[in-house]
């Protein structure tokens, strides 16, 4: 039975032979052993929907549910970007794009519903997201929890790789190599009250909640 050590990344979908090429020189990642070993630094909370008229102050990131009203570009050249006016029924803010504007433009429709997660800020009374997440609310990316944040170099985010790349892909990995061989002998697991090998791999990526991590993180330390 194949185990994530047999499993090339550039097989994972998504990743293929120039990205697989590029994590192996940036992070040593060969096989899907090493990505699901390549652990997030911290996570954020993605269980809180936040209307937009609470902001205020410094704020960390966060997510919205509601739909984008207007699209606009302005400037020209290397300069344009394209704005788009968003609202959840309490309030608007400005969601600002620099790369991708055509594309961007063409995927996203006004007056339908999506969740976007990123950081607000504020300038002269208005606030503005650039580069937010934006998901359907039925979507995996929309999803509520605890999402990882992981670790990259410049060079990884310069060639357009996001911590959300690396989340997308661990997904991958898990659904391609399902067996994860366990290392504990069964009598330990129960002793201990431990998760399996599996279970707290697919946690440490994507708890539901932080008793879940927890537990999870206390599992895989016996891998250390």
């Amino acid at each position: 039975m194949r185990t994530p050590r047999d499993f090339d990344i550039k097989y994972v979908k998504g990743i293929g032979p120039a990205k697989a090429k590029l994590l192996q020189e940036e992070l040593k990642l060969r096989s899907c052993h090493d990505l699901l070993h390549h652990f997030p630094s911290h996570y954020v909370d993605r269980t809180q929907i936040y209307p937009i008229r609470s902001l205020s102050g410094e704020m960390p990131a966060v997510q919205f549910r509601g739909h984008f009203v207007t699209f606009t570009t302005h400037g020209e050249g290397a300069k344009m970007r394209l704005v788009g006016l968003f609202t959840d029924g309490t309030a608007t803010i400005e969601i600002v794009w620099f790369k991708r504007i055509k594309a961007l433009r063409d995927l996203y429709v006004t007056g339908k519903e999506y969740i976007l997660f990123g950081k607000p800020q504020e300038f002269n009374g208005r606030w503005s997201m650039v580069h937010p997440e934006v998901d359907p609310p039925d979507s995996s990316g929309g999803a509520q929890g605890l999402r990882g944040v992981y670790p990259l170099t410049e060079k990884l985010r310069n060639r357009g790789i996001s911590s959300r790349n690396i989340h997308t892909w661990v997904q991958n990995a898990l659904d391609a190599t399902p067996h994860i061989p366990e290392t504990l002998p069964e009598e330990i697991l129960r002793q201990y009250n431990l998760m399996n090998s599996s279970d707290a791999m697919r946690a440490i990526h994507t708890p539901s909640d932080n008793q879940q991590l927890q537990r999870a993180r206390e599992r895989l330390k016996f891998e250390e």
